[in-house]
């Protein structure tokens, strides 16, 4: 692979940043584009953010990395001596290769603003991350200045077009609470997810982390919202990355800019309890992952299952009627909670499933009965099997016909597999 130098192109209405890529016999941009306003912070100096967004791609497909310019001296040592180690953990598929850079950079060749920032998406780890560290911060040199909306692939990744559409209606809708906490809201569209072409679960940190990479001019920390708590954590296969991010999120730093994952010590349940008291979030909580063509709250898809089950079980439920439809969501709730409750060792069922019993809440002997009786019927290795077994372009499809079909079903759709 060898990624050749930044070009800057200047069009009507944003600065795309942009690098030739040959790779595989092809050659294709990779680009990120960016307000025309936000040029002052963009790096330029080094190609850090290409390098880190055409890592895994280069892992997978075992190429080396001949980079025509420079990179961050700290983050060639990072990548070479932890971070590929630790990814090819957790995805076994992986390989070692060698990153070739023109020449290093130590960090002298830019002045870095000192802002801190933070993606913002409006779910629960990034509204508990603005609860932390702008809301309760007590620190001036560790207070949110400037929130990142990123398009890498959470918009959706099998129909461009669609996702771009998406990420436009999400920012359009999160602008507003932006401007309340009086914060700049920093939009990145980008095509590396068409490019990447990979499991998005597996690859999100290091997706979002390469755009962060592009302002180094501008951020000192950077705070990336952890999806999993401590306990959980181990460096191992696994369906999901956020599992090894505290590990794995301090090693995409360079000199200037440190990358700090935030909120692993506590639960889902906790995260969500600190952000319910939050009154914006009743709202603009937007934690909905299918990729759909309105920037809304499904309240069907198992995250949005989730999240409204763990707001009925500590009381705040009907808080959230303006951002989620309870009456579609107590159409499937029954099928969900069954599902949670089959599927215990979930590490997110498991502590939604202690704080119930901590504060008493009971679910109906129906519910209970059924889903114990579900796995002779359906026991779960016959389940994972038959998903491993399936493509995840296969899976995906599937998902978006239940969703175009308006088939409220949670378990078949968590068979399809989990969305963390």
């Amino acid at each position: 692979m060898r990624i050749h130098n930044l070009e800057i192109i200047e069009r009507d209405n944003d600065l795309q940043i942009r690098s030739l890529v040959e790779y595989k016999e092809k050659a294709q941009y990779l680009w990120y584009a960016v307000d025309k306003r936000c040029k002052q912070y963009i790096t330029t100096e080094k190609m850090d953010a290409f390098v880190v967004g055409l890592l895994l791609m280069a892992m997978r497909h075992k190429e080396d990395m001949e980079i025509d310019g420079p990179i961050s001296e700290k983050l060639y040592h990072n990548l070479n001596n932890g971070y590929m180690h630790i990814l090819r953990e957790v995805i076994p598929s992986l390989h070692i290769v060698n990153i070739l850079p023109k020449s290093l950079d130590g960090g002298k060749s830019y002045h870095c603003l000192d802002g801190v920032g933070t993606g913002f998406s409006g779910g629960v780890d990034s509204f508990c991350t603005i609860v932390d560290y702008l809301i309760n911060n007590k620190l001036a040199n560790y207070r949110i200045t400037h929130l990142l909306f990123t398009n890498v692939g959470s918009h959706g990744e099998w129909d461009e077009a669609k996702a771009r559409n998406l990420f436009n209606q999400r920012y359009d809708m999160l602008k507003p609470i932006a401007q309340e906490m009086g914060l700049e809201f920093i939009k990145v569209d980008s095509n590396l997810s068409e490019i990447l072409q990979f499991d998005f679960l597996q690859s999100h940190s290091t997706r979002n982390l390469s755009t962060v990479l592009l302002f180094q001019k501008l951020f000192s920390k950077y705070y990336y919202s952890g999806g999993a708590r401590y306990k959980d954590l181990f460096i191992g296969p696994s369906h999901d990355i956020a599992y090894s991010e505290p590990a794995t999120v301090l090693l995409l730093s360079t000199e200037t800019l440190e990358c700090i994952s935030v909120g692993s010590q506590y639960s889902r349940v906790e995260k969500t309890m600190k952000v319910s008291e939050l009154e914006s979030s009743y709202r603009w909580l937007n934690v909905c992952w299918w990729p759909v063509t309105k920037a809304t709250n499904c309240s069907v898809c198992p995250k949005c299952c989730r999240t409204l089950l763990t707001l009925e079980i500590i009381g705040k439920l009907e808080k959230y009627k303006s951002v989620f439809n309870l009456d579609k969501y107590r159409k499937v709730r029954n099928s969900y909670v069954r599902y949670v409750l089959r599927n215990k060792n979930n590490p997110f069922h498991r502590e939604m499933l202690e704080y119930a019993k901590k504060v008493e809440f009971r679910f109906s002997f129906a519910n209970v009965f059924l889903a114990y009786v579900s796995r002779f019927f359906f026991p779960l290795p016959l389940e994972q099997g038959l998903r491993k077994m399936l493509p995840n372009s296969a899976k995906q499809r599937i998902r978006f016909a239940i969703k175009k079909a308006g088939i409220g079903r949670c378990l078949f759709r968590d068979f399809l597999g989990r969305h963390s």
